[in-house]
């Protein structure tokens, strides 16, 4: 548990750190006020303190099992749609209610900007959630199954850390909700590709959602846009009862880790997983 923990720290800290030391620069060119060079540098910030974040919890931590989590030779891809499927109706649902609910977003306009800049989109589509899937699934997560701890409990503090870490009470929930979801995914793959994916299209379609509507996707409001607070509520029902239903039949396939039992449990698993250090198997066609 210590060094899960202290992976979250080298992540906030690599941020804070670079984010300073890239800061000087910015301030002897006085380029505070030029938004074009100021979202460049924090582009340029998460993409080198993510890589750094990477190195150290690689080769210093040895938290993250590396290229092993990259491996998908043994990927099931009939499972890795549904995964994604499940992802696709989970997020939409959490988008709905997240709206609904109304927290305040804090970093609105830093997100808008950096959608509609190169290095920005590179740090926030594409080095982002690689870098969350290896610290927050393969370093998390993955570190404490292989240290004994029951897959939910791995699950879940991996989800919750990954929520505390985003700071703005808007994402909050919907990154702990993200987080089971690929938290689930990652167990029963035991790699960070499938979940990297499904990562990778989640901030991607966001950042094609700003470009597409410009100006106005400060006003977007995506329940009005399906048809009002009635229609995103089955919305919200059907999302996630289908992510739910979709999750279980994958949780409860052929994918299926060599996890420690309880004292007096019944072992009914039918393959290995990585996160053990055995060979998973493509599952059921």
């Amino acid at each position: 548990m210590k060094k899960a923990l202290l992976a979250v720290l080298v992540f906030c800290i690599m941020q804070a750190l670079v984010s300073i030391i890239l800061m000087v620069p910015m301030l002897i060119l006085n380029l505070k006020s030029d938004e074009p060079a100021m979202f460049t540098f924090m582009g340029l910030a998460l993409i080198i303190s993510g890589l750094l974040t990477f190195l150290i919890c690689w080769k210093g931590l040895k938290v993250i099992e590396f290229p092993k989590t990259f491996s998908c030779s043994d990927i099931s891809w009939k499972w890795a749609l549904v995964a994604i499927i499940a992802s696709i109706m989970g997020v939409f649902a959490g988008d709905l209610l997240s709206e609904i609910a109304n927290l305040p977003n804090i970093i609105e306009d830093m997100i808008l900007g950096m959608a509609t800049n190169i290095w920005g989109i590179l740090a926030v589509a594409v080095i982002g959630p690689i870098v969350e899937e290896l610290v927050f699934r393969e370093g998390i997560c993955g570190y404490l199954m292989r240290n004994d701890s029951r897959p939910w409990r791995a699950i879940w503090i991996s989800a919750i850390l990954f929520g505390i870490i985003h700071f703005n009470p808007a994402q909050v929930p919907f990154a702990i909700l993200m987080g089971v979801i690929l938290g689930v995914i990652y167990v029963k793959t035991g790699n960070i590709v499938v979940t990297s994916i499904i990562h990778i299209l989640n901030n991607s379609i966001a950042v094609i959602q700003v470009n597409a509507l410009g100006e106005k996707a400060l006003d977007f409001s995506m329940v009005e846009w399906i048809g009002g607070p009635i229609v995103a509520g089955v919305c919200i029902i059907v999302g996630f009862t289908g992510c739910a239903y979709l999750l279980r039949k994958l949780w409860e396939s052929s994918l299926s880790p060599t996890l420690p039992l309880e004292e007096g449990e019944q072992p009914d698993i039918k393959s290995e997983s990585p996160l053990y250090g055995d060979t998973i198997v493509k599952g059921e066609e």
